[in-house]
């Protein structure tokens, strides 16, 4: 009778111990897509804890079991690796996780292919008169001559005007217009460029028909996005703020161009 006890209580703690550790593991079921929400066929989901891992299949989802406090790591060739850690507090046994993975490829423009110069002093020629588009730019601003300038120039820079007329130069003078229209000019360039190295403007076309420069100014402005925000902002947060506002945003535009 004791034996049968005995045997009986051995059972007992056996399966409450199966339990007990059966709890700390739990079954992730992944999806991962990128930008455009295509579905990821190959990416590597590996348990960095644990040192094993499996691949997405043809729908780009994948299976794999972790314990509590693991890290997940998806990764793929030209994007940039998602990590995330399977919470502690987590009490149920299956958990689903959709991934977007975003792009980690530089986007470099074609070169322009010329028929000439032959030689080398004709391309030392072209190279000498070629003019920059911020050579164009401060150009077309109709800046002062070289004689009106070298009359107030500052060795440390800009113009010595006597007096009050420094100030009232500085602020209201064409020049003064000038450059600060050329600032905003390039401050938008930079905001535009810093952009598109998160979010690809063919992402933008499909999604939001956002297609020229102008429309995606005024995506930036809706959505309230500025250059610090890009320069420290994760490129989730990023993209899940166009994800809310783009929406709103076409729709706005296409209530504008829509015939009256």
């Amino acid at each position: 009778m004791s034996l049968l006890r005995s045997l009986i209580i051995l059972i007992i703690i056996v399966s409450f111990s199966g339990t007990v550790n059966s709890q700390n593991y739990l079954m992730i079921k992944g999806s991962v897509f990128n930008l455009r929400g295509e579905s990821m066929v190959g990416a590597h989901a590996i348990n960095l804890t644990r040192n094993y891992g499996t691949f997405t299949d043809f729908s780009g989802q994948f299976s794999l079991i972790l314990a509590k406090n693991d890290s997940l790591k998806v990764s793929m060739i030209g994007y940039k690796p998602f990590i995330f850690k399977i919470p502690e507090n987590l009490n149920a046994l299956n958990y689903s996780l959709n991934i977007t993975l975003l792009t980690d490829t530089l986007i470099i423009s074609g070169p322009e292919i010329r028929p000439y110069p032959a030689t080398y002093p004709e391309f030392r020629q072209e190279f000498i008169t070629m003019r920059t588009p911020e050579e164009k730019i401060i150009k077309a601003m109709n800046l002062p001559t070289k004689p009106f300038r070298k009359k107030y120039e500052n060795p440390e820079g800009g113009l010595l005007l006597p007096g009050p007329f420094s100030l009232i130069y500085d602020n209201f003078s064409k020049e003064a217009k000038q450059k600060k229209k050329m600032a905003a000019i390039y401050s938008k360039n930079n905001l535009r460029k810093k952009f598109l190295e998160v979010i690809l403007l063919e992402t933008l076309t499909i999604r939001y028909q956002c297609e020229t420069d102008e429309d995606i100014d005024d995506l930036l402005q809706f959505c309230g996005i500025d250059l610090q925000m890009l320069r420290f902002s994760p490129q989730y947060i990023i993209a899940k703020r166009i994800d809310e506002c783009g929406p709103e945003w076409q729709r706005k535009k296409n209530e504008v161009l829509k015939p009256q």
